[in-house]
């Protein structure tokens, strides 16, 4: 028995050594997320959760086509400020929440082989914001009025379909921080949503050829359906995270702290009054006799 552990055991570690990859994440839509983070992208969070927009969608390269790969996202929390909307702009309004270290949204589609991937990318259309900390539907917990950046993992799996703590890799895309609210502050970036998002298709102002198409009884029921906000959409159907995958991902993350952090705000920070009066060191000094 002992005998052919060992030999599985080598015939997995000789397996793992033919595998050549480079993984590599890019994300899709760059554009329009750049636009929204001139504004200042805002995310809207609701109890029963809300999914974001623009949306996460990234193109692979450079994984191998037969090995078998686990895609997750997390939302990871910018700096430690909590932020304002005033004047037309944000700033920061003092020291944020602490924020718990949650699981990653697992990709449904994972594991699927690297030319899978490779073909249809990895898209989290269906993740969800929320700001109840009990949720139990898989949504990801945030704090209102607090800057997050989305961070994207890579994983790669043996034989077995077990993850590889050696192959995680992650990654952090320019533009895509964002400020979590429970409602839009920026007027600029609302007309925005309203004219990218085609969930919002029921804000925007009708044209004639939506005039013409509301004469038809039919049109109208299946305008009433595609009209529907973000929070009518079907829920999502997000799959567990494994306890040895979990681990797996701490490990990672613990391990590569601070190699993979955006690059800090440039703001202003104002400066916190310091208290008057006697300090602790000066209550246990020995008095002069």
């Amino acid at each position: 028995m002992s005998l052919l552990l060992s030999d599985l055991a080598l015939f997995i570690q000789n397996n793992e050594k033919s595998v050549d990859d480079n993984p590599h994440a890019e994300l899709e839509g760059q554009d329009l997320w750049k636009e929204f983070s001139v504004k200042g992208t805002e995310m809207v969070i609701t109890k029963k959760g809300r999914r974001m927009f623009p949306m996460i969608r990234t193109k692979l390269y450079g994984l191998d086509w037969k090995s078998k790969y686990i895609m997750m996202l997390e939302m990871v929390q910018y700096d430690r400020f909590r932020y304002k909307f005033t004047n037309g702009k944000w700033e920061v309004s003092g020291k944020g929440d602490i924020q718990p270290i949650r699981a990653p949204v697992m990709h449904p589609g994972s594991p699927k082989t690297g030319e899978d991937w490779m073909k249809d990318g990895a898209c989290f259309k269906m993740l969800k914001l929320s700001n109840d900390p009990m949720n139990a539907d898989g949504h990801i917990f945030l704090n209102s009025m607090h800057r997050y950046v989305p961070r994207f993992h890579i994983v790669r799996c043996d034989c077995f379909g077990n993850p590889i703590f050696s192959t995680f890799k992650s990654f952090v895309f320019d533009h895509t921080d964002f400020i979590a609210v429970t409602a839009y502050q920026n007027i600029e970036v609302t007309a925005k949503k309203i004219a990218n998002n085609p969930f919002a298709k029921g804000f925007r102002k009708p044209n004639l050829e939506e005039k013409q198409r509301r004469n038809s009884r039919v049109l109208k029921k299946q305008e009433t359906v595609e009209s529907s906000s973000e929070d009518m959409d079907q829920p999502s159907i997000l799959p567990n995270i494994s306890n040895e995958l979990m681990a797996q991902w701490q490990l990672a993350l613990f391990s590569s702290y601070g190699s993979i952090q955006p690059e800090p705000l440039n703001l202003k920070i104002p400066d916190i009054p310091k208290k008057s009066g006697f300090g602790v060191l000066d209550l246990l000094a020995k008095p002069n006799l």
